[in-house]
């Protein structure tokens, strides 16, 4: 059985109300969390789009808390298969940027 951690279940949680969200706010209001492709730390793929009616800054903060997280659980899993090798030699990145999703 899987388990999911708190700090995750808070963000699922986050992400399923910002993807119901309105699409009407300014662009510059709006960030996108981002990853590369695991495991080879390269490309940049959309995770979440934030777009929180508040503030713009509420919006960067809940993104930027979210892309910790994210890169936490990733050390970490990371750290529990080290005797893996392909989990050995994994990296992976998680950040904002300001709008949304663009190629």
């Amino acid at each position: 059985m899987t388990r999911i951690y708190p700090p995750l279940a808070i963000t699922v949680v986050v992400l399923a109300l910002t993807a119901c969200s309105d699409k009407s706010y300014p662009e510059t209001d709006v960030y996108t969390l981002y990853s590369t492709n695991f495991p080879h730390d390269s490309g940049r793929h959309p995770i979440a789009t934030f777009d929180v009616a508040a503030t713009p800054e509420l919006s960067l903060s809940i993104c930027q808390e979210t892309a910790e997280l994210y890169q936490a659980d990733f050390e970490k899993r990371k750290r529990e298969n080290a005797g893996s090798a392909t989990r050995a030699n994994a990296k992976a990145r998680h950040w904002c940027e300001k709008g949304r999703f663009k190629k």
